[in-house]
């Protein structure tokens, strides 16, 4: 089916036809096969890609490089899953694919965009928790029993990410921490360490004045290097 549009060559609207071609280009060093579309005019013959086209063509390099180069292999995708002892059906019902979605990854199909950057947030333990907060109900006990005894949901029970701090605080807190690391000119993750730092040196040195020496002639040293240690 033809339309009309402005040829460049002929200087006047034509009717053109959509053209469909393979293309080879270079990305990051690594050939990559897609196919581009563009407008032939019925007229002279020329081809030419609007602005439209040449953001799509663009968009479809990056896809098939993506597809060849930063797919899962169907073994990465196996010991993803594993790390969690989810079944197919009930890891894809997290990550919100259709039920039988990752048994065809898993059997070679190419994942697309958008379950890729699923599948890579998987990856991640605290990422993961917050897909499984999100669409547990959607899997039966039997299957959240065998997850949450997994080593790797285990990890998302871990406080170092600042992530999982961020969630455990109140907007109010949230908004306070950041003040004073704008007003200091830090990181939010220094004033956080900071916080941390001194609450852990107030408790320590209340446990240290409570407690009974044996030898009372070194706890004046012992507190001291204890608290500068903290402080480091």
């Amino acid at each position: 089916m033809s339309e009309k549009r402005m040829c460049f060559t002929c200087e006047t609207e034509r009717d053109v036809e959509l053209v469909e071609r393979k293309e080879t280009v270079t990305i990051k060093g690594k050939e990559v096969e897609f196919i581009a579309v563009s407008y032939r005019c019925t007229v002279c013959g020329d081809e030419f890609e609007t602005p439209e086209q040449l953001d799509s063509n663009l968009e479809a390099a990056r896809e098939a490089y993506a597809q060849r180069y930063e797919s899962f292999s169907p073994e990465a995708l196996v010991a993803l899953r594993s790390s969690y002892n989810a079944s197919q059906k009930a890891f894809g019902l997290l990550l919100g694919f259709g039920e039988l979605t990752m048994n065809s990854y898993e059997k070679g199909s190419v994942p697309t965009s958008t379950n890729r950057l699923l599948l890579n947030l998987a990856g991640d333990p605290y990422c993961f928790r917050r897909m499984y907060e999100l669409n547990k109900n959607r899997i039966g006990d039997t299957q959240r029993k065998r997850i949450e005894s997994s080593a790797g949901f285990r990890e998302t029970l871990h406080w170092e990410r600042m992530d999982a701090v961020y969630h455990n605080l109140t907007a109010d807190e949230r908004g306070s921490i950041e003040r004073r690391a704008s007003n200091a000119g830090v990181s939010v993750s220094c004033i956080v360490a900071n916080c941390v730092t001194e609450t852990l040196k107030q408790d320590y040195v209340k446990l240290l004045a409570g407690a009974r020496w044996s030898r009372m002639e070194e706890s004046p040293i012992q507190v001291e290097s204890s608290i500068r240690g903290l402080a480091v």
